[in-house]
């Protein structure tokens, strides 16, 4: 099955690096991704050519022209681009755990639609995420977070969960 990864990004050069970082780490790498930009400026198209060589992924950018908020006409243009047969959407500041793709991949079914979700972190502890706590995968460690700013909660769990208990949460 070829995988298809879409996002969004608006003049966020930073944040498109932390996310596509952690698509260099995937345990099943998509085939391609797009991203889908709402009418970023130069700095947003100089830093995807420089993750494409850092970083080896497929990277697409699809780029329209700045009129105002249009992220659904970006993502019906990234869509209309897309050559996989699995499309998976995620946000231009969600950075993936390194078995997102794969985790897609293996409970998709023809015929269905596969939800996920996300964990909104603190600004201070986003931003003290960096490439290479990304890289090494700390940044998805509790204990790591909480260091970093997280507060502990009942929530926390869903970021640590496999197996059964993955399941449970879903």
């Amino acid at each position: 099955m070829k995988t298809s990864v879409i996002f969004t990004t608006y003049n966020s050069p930073e944040w498109l690096a932390k996310v596509l970082w952690g698509f260099s780490c995937q345990t099943q790498r998509p085939d391609e991704i797009i991203i889908a930009d709402d009418g970023s400026t130069d700095e947003t198209r100089e830093r995807i050519e420089e993750l494409r060589t850092a970083t080896g992924l497929n990277l697409l950018h699809v780029w329209q022209q700045d009129d105002g908020f249009q992220k659904t006409r970006i993502l019906n243009k990234a869509v209309t681009r897309s050559t996989g047969d699995y499309l998976i959407f995620t946000d231009g500041d969600c950075i993936p755990r390194a078995d997102f793709v794969e985790q897609h991949c293996s409970l998709a079914e023809k015929g269905h639609f596969l939800s996920g979700g996300y964990f909104k972190l603190p600004m201070q502890t986003s931003s003290a995420i960096t490439r290479d706590d990304i890289v090494e995968q700390r940044c998805f460690d509790v204990s790591w977070l909480i260091r970093h700013g997280l507060k502990k909660t009942y929530k926390t769990a869903k970021l640590t969960a496999r197996g059964w208990k993955a399941r449970l949460f879903n």
